[in-house]
């Protein structure tokens, strides 16, 4: 796939096939995070790919731990086909602005079952990081996102999971020495899901690039 193409064409997908992620395909993808920028080269970034068992393991200590408002799986497939058929039948289809609780209850409970996605990855780092850390680990996750689209496969990069910062440490067996950073969920987009169909915006070129000589 051209750069070019990849860089303005990825986006974050809410919707994933069943179908599991190849170890060599996660492997190619996870290289190209890992070979990021990052300043004096220190490589703070320390990633957890979880899939299978131990995904599972992880999403349902999250939903857990969330309270009993938290939806069983099947009331929140229920929920996912509801707002599925609603978008598909509306003009307009799914806007996340403004959200009603539906869609509150979707993104807060999807995102912290990685969206369905067979794949859970947790960034962490070292707690002894240098001033430029945070932006090696931005560029690693950008890397991620970029080479899983270029690979045909989806992301979408997550704050939610990390309000369960505890479980994750304990499902995820992370040192104590390392702090979480962000997550991402990663797997094969539902190209027939609306959710994956959201209109993307962006300001105008002139209001956010100045170019100055």
């Amino acid at each position: 796939m051209d750069t070019q193409e990849t860089l303005l064409n990825r986006r974050s997908i809410r919707a994933y096939l069943k179908d599991p992620v190849a170890p060599e395909t996660i492997k190619k993808i996870m290289t190209a995070a890992i070979w990021a920028p990052s300043g004096s080269n220190t490589q703070p970034w320390r990633f957890y790919v979880a899939t299978g068992a131990k995904r599972d393991q992880l999403v349902e200590a999250m939903v857990e731990a969330s309270g009993p408002e938290a939806p069983t799986v099947d009331a929140f497939d229920e929920l996912v086909g509801r707002l599925e058929k609603e978008a598909n039948e509306a003009s307009d289809g799914i806007s996340w602005g403004p959200m009603n609780e539906e869609t509150m209850t979707f993104a807060r409970f999807g995102s912290i079952r990685f969206y369905q996605a067979p794949v859970a990855i947790v960034l962490a780092a070292p707690k002894q990081m240098s001033g430029s850390a945070q932006q090696s680990l931005g560029a690693a996750m950008e890397n991620l996102l970029l080479a899983a689209h270029a690979e045909g496969l989806g992301t979408c990069w997550l704050g939610m999971p990390l309000m369960y910062k505890e479980k994750i440490i304990e499902v995820l067996n992370i040192p104590e020495d390392e702090v979480l950073i962000t997550s991402a969920s990663l797997g094969y987009p539902d190209t027939a899901s609306p959710f994956n169909r959201m209109d993307r915006m962006r300001l105008p070129y002139d209001e956010t690039v100045h170019l100055l000589s």
